[in-house]
């Protein structure tokens, strides 16, 4: 019975041995395999081959680094610049130090909501709309392929009823949501959105006086999306098309007078000098009665100073929401006074624009700057496109 316990007790041994190492072995098996899966990252390595340079845009910067990247909003206001920075990480990495949690997005983001229709057409540029979950409402978007995905269910609307639902847009599931304001703005919506561990990123394109600038903000969305070498492909063909037909100026030599928006009771606001809106206008080489003006929005006037002008000005550019003659008219007789109304040379900006309120010119005019030049040039010196048709701008009738 002795020999027989203590032949056991080496034959367990044994098996207790062999056990081990088979466990060691599936141990090992199975950790390789997660390795494999979850990735271990090289920290020393530069894991972004593809970068963007920001050339043309005055509110963002991007700054690379091995496994992450610095997103700067910047807020110009005065002479000062305020800042905001983020930490857009790679999965898997370490969290850079100086950045909160909230100030910190894991990249590539797979799931983002944006307040702004200028966003949309960013999307769809770069292929990302399996990666937009919600959007502020159907009826501002103009994108038939959007709002059909909107339909079916695929994308959300965060503020169907007007009001942005929070615990919606919180129980969404959502990892970054775009807004629209100063990189600092104060609002109570995002503030909750953060407290929930959401990051708001304000977007700030509007602030841009270039359609180029405007339509760099698209590198900002690749860089969340890590798709620098598909937007960097993209914004090539852009500027390149976008500088074919600003050459096409230099046959220019007659600059045509106009005027801009609509009087409001005493009070007309005329596009500023240093506005986006006349920056358009100079580029197309118009006479403007304010463009040494220094205002980069708009510009009171009284209607008389206006109506002067209005009488000898060849044309007449965004009368407000006048989308006819008709409605010229009934916002005063007097307008009809006008060369530009004799000559019917007013245009506005609903070329493409939805009975619900949606405006393409705020949507894919944003990465479309060659088209949107093209359209203005159309207007002031239609000889140099004899072919083009208007796209985003609108002649009333």
């Amino acid at each position: 019975m002795k020999r027989l316990t203590k032949k056991i007790t080496r034959s367990g041994a044994q098996c207790l041995l062999l056990c081990f190492l088979l466990a060691a072995l599936v141990g090992s098996c199975s950790s390789g395999s997660s390795t494999d899966k979850a990735g271990t990252l090289d920290l020393q390595q530069d894991h972004f081959p593809h970068k963007v340079a920001i050339q043309h845009a005055i509110g963002f910067d991007i700054e690379y680094h091995n496994y992450w990247k610095e997103l700067r909003l910047f807020r110009h206001y005065n002479d000062l610049v305020d800042t905001v920075r983020f930490a857009l990480v790679l999965k898997g990495a370490p969290q850079p130090d100086g950045y909160s949690a909230i100030r910190t997005i894991e990249i590539p983001s797979t799931s983002l909501a944006t307040t702004s229709t200028t966003h949309l057409g960013m999307f769809e540029m770069l292929q990302a709309l399996p990666q937009l979950k919600a959007v502020q409402s159907k009826s501002y978007v103009s994108s038939d392929t959007i709002r059909q995905l909107i339909d079916q269910g695929k994308i959300s609307e965060m503020a169907k009823a007007g009001m942005m639902n929070v615990e919606e847009v919180i129980a969404s599931g959502i990892n970054v949501l775009l807004g629209v304001g100063y990189p600092n703005s104060q609002n109570d919506n995002y503030q909750m959105l953060e407290n929930a561990g959401i990051p708001v990123l304000l977007n700030a394109d509007w602030q841009e006086r270039s359609l180029l600038g405007r339509a760099e903000w698209v590198k900002m969305l690749a860089a969340l999306l890590n798709k620098e070498q598909l937007v960097n492909e993209e914004f090539a063909r852009i500027e390149s098309s976008y500088n074919e037909v600003l050459g096409k100026l230099e046959e220019v030599e007659e600059a045509p007078l106009t005027i801009t928006g609509l009087a409001e009771g005493d009070a007309w606001y005329v596009a500023g000098g240093k506005s986006f809106a006349h920056q358009l206008l100079k580029l197309a080489n118009v006479d403007y009665p304010w463009s040494d003006n220094e205002s980069t929005g708009s510009l009171r006037l009284d209607f008389e100073t206006v109506y002067e002008y209005g009488l000898e000005a060849e044309y007449w550019m965004v009368p407000s929401t006048a989308t006819t003659m008709d409605e010229i008219l009934a916002a005063d007789s007097r307008y009809a006074d006008f060369k530009s109304y004799k000559n019917q040379h007013i245009y506005n900006i609903y070329g493409r624009y939805t009975p619900g309120g949606g405006n393409d010119f705020y949507e894919s005019a944003v990465v479309n700057p060659d088209v949107v030049l093209k359209d203005i040039i159309k207007i002031f010196h239609p000889d140099l496109f004899p072919e083009h048709e208007l796209v985003y701008y609108n002649r009333l009738r």
